[in-house]
């Protein structure tokens, strides 16, 4: 049996990821390989492994900061509905966002700061203390079903017992809780715990948010 150095087998190694275009003394992320074959050539950066966020946004302006994320170099995205409007001589159709001050987005954590320094960003979508993530899934809904003729509406999903809310509306706006139960189709008990005491309120649902 041939004896073979660990020179040689480095050499060896090295000559045969040259071959694929892969550098051993430059080792890149694969990720970042270029994959040719059936599908192709595609190069996939580190970045589009980020999850995709929710900006919120002030309303009537999710395109303005989808625009000026993507002009930074970063995905954005909104889903938009068709909106046809009648006049006297002619027919305007309007592309208005699908949800309300909602902007999507995927970026890098070390430039979270800088989209949320852009103009009219309220914030990320956070849930438990968490950021929202969507997952590729959704986007794929999201982009299939953006400026479609069909009619689409979203809706909020109705909350449940035991939810942790918050007060969004009114003059107690601001205020967590919790929902002990429903009451009606309109209306809901909670527990404002924030406040330290068990105190119990009769809600309307549409001024609650869930946390």
């Amino acid at each position: 049996m041939t004896k073979v150095s660990s020179e040689q087998l480095a050499v060896s190694s090295e000559q045969m990821y040259s071959e694929q275009g892969i550098s051993l003394k430059s080792p890149r992320l694969l990720s970042e390989v270029e994959v040719s074959g059936d599908l192709g050539s595609k190069k996939q950066s580190s970045h589009d492994l980020n999850p995709w966020l929710v900006i919120k946004t002030k309303t009537k302006c999710e395109k303005f900061v989808r625009d000026k994320i993507r002009n930074m170099g970063m995905d954005a995205f909104v889903p938009l509905k068709k909106r046809t409007a009648k006049y006297n001589r002619k027919v305007k159709v309007y592309e208005l966002p699908l949800i309300s001050c909602y902007t999507f987005v995927r970026l890098d954590k070390e430039r979270r700061n800088q989209v949320l320094s852009l103009p009219y960003v309220m914030g990320f979508l956070r849930m438990g203390g968490k950021d929202c993530l969507v997952s590729d899934h959704e986007m794929q809904w999201l982009h299939k079903v953006s400026g479609i003729d069909q009619e689409v509406t979203t809706e909020i999903l109705s909350m449940q017992q035991g939810d942790q809310v918050m007060i969004a509306y009114g003059q107690l706006a601001g205020m967590e809780g919790r929902i002990v139960s429903r009451r009606s189709k309109h209306e809901v008990v909670v527990a404002l715990e924030s406040l330290g005491l068990q105190m119990v309120l009769q809600v309307d649902p549409v001024m609650l948010v869930r946390q």
